[in-house]
């Protein structure tokens, strides 16, 4: 009998028409898993010299898929280890556990038969192949944004390498976003793989902080999606709610607050707002008390009760008042790798 290893090897290898590597990895983990299953690391080239690595976590021959509960504990194990996708493989599933496992959003692979791998925009039957298409990036996801931001806060390691977690920090995004931020960032050159002792996919920053800040430049957006007026808000300090815009501008240099406050929010908490009767929205011009920002990521200050200055920059870099773009060069100042 071949080994199940070697043929989701050769299954991944003949739907994608590339040459991957797999090698044995043995990790650090309960006797469970180890008795369980055989740990392999895969990487699958993707063009522009990058490679996609999973970890296989492969059934062994006389071990019988565990049910959905378990498995998510397993692979939850594996992932805190490797830090990196991990990906279930055994030689039969039945329909309705391949059902369960797309509907808990588990990558698996049935060799010959079926694969779902959504960090790789995968979900591939046989006789379908599907190349992922690397299109050229106009500009960064916000969540790909706010990873960029927060690392030059934080300071980019000193080490030659860092692991993707310190890309997503406490920012809480799924590994799927987490991957696409991964691969835009090295689409543009903001930072590349690089190779370490680990067993898993390790990255570096091109540069210094304000040489990858100014590379990735053109590729930032204002993280402002809309603008709406509001009576006056009297929750001020909900969570995930913070002072915005103009206001914010004035908290951190010399420009006079406006008369109308400005909160920043994402969807979901302007909706909770509405719901809790804070503020209402208004329509007319002349009744507007204060403003709502919709934004695309939170505050990346350590309070979140400021919007970060990068993201404040940003959302008020093409203002046309010559007081605001005055503000905005005392506000770069603060900041080294704005200037």
């Amino acid at each position: 009998m071949p080994n199940l290893q070697d043929e989701a090897k050769a299954y991944i290898e003949s739907v994608l028409g590339v040459a991957a590597q797999m090698t044995p990895v043995p990790l650090r983990v309960p006797y469970t898993i180890r008795d369980s299953y055989k740990t392999y690391e895969l990487s699958v080239p993707m063009g522009n010299s990058s490679a996609f690595n999973m970890m296989l976590l492969v059934s062994r021959d006389d071990i019988e898929y565990p049910g959905i509960v378990k498995l998510q504990k397993h692979i939850e194990m594996v992932r805190n280890v490797t830090n990196q996708v991990v990906v279930y493989v055994c030689w039969s599933l039945s329909t309705q556990d391949r059902r369960s496992l797309i509907m808990h959003q588990v990558n698996f692979i049935q060799p010959s038969f079926q694969m779902f791998i959504p960090e790789m925009a995968l979900d591939l039957r046989e006789s379908f192949r599907q190349r992922r298409e690397q299109s050229e990036v106009a500009a960064l996801l916000p969540a790909a944004q706010a990873m960029l931001l927060s690392c030059l806060y934080s300071g980019i390691p000193d080490e030659t390498y860092f692991t993707t977690n310190a890309l997503l920090g406490d920012l809480g995004y799924s590994r799927v976003t987490l991957s696409k931020a991964v691969d835009q960032l090295v689409s543009l050159g903001v930072i590349s793989p690089a190779k370490s002792e680990l067993h898993w996919k390790t990255y570096a920053f091109n540069g210094s902080p304000a040489e990858v800040f100014q590379k990735a430049k053109k590729h930032l957006r204002s993280p402002v999606k809309k603008r709406i007026g509001i009576t006056r808000n009297a929750i001020p300090m909900a969570p995930g709610v913070f002072i915005a815009g103009e206001t914010a501008l004035a908290k951190y240099t010399m420009l006079a607050e406006p008369k109308q406050a400005v909160w920043g929010m994402s969807k979901k908490v302007f909706n909770d707002m509405l719901a809790l009767d804070a503020f209402e929205v208004v329509e007319s011009v002349d009744s507007i008390e204060e403003w709502v920002e919709i934004w695309g990521y939170p505050s990346l200050t350590e309070t979140q009760y400021m919007a970060d200055t990068a993201s404040l920059f940003l959302s008020l870099e093409d203002n046309p008042d010559e007081r605001i773009q005055i503000a905005l060069d005392e506000l770069k100042e603060q900041v080294h790798w704005l200037a």
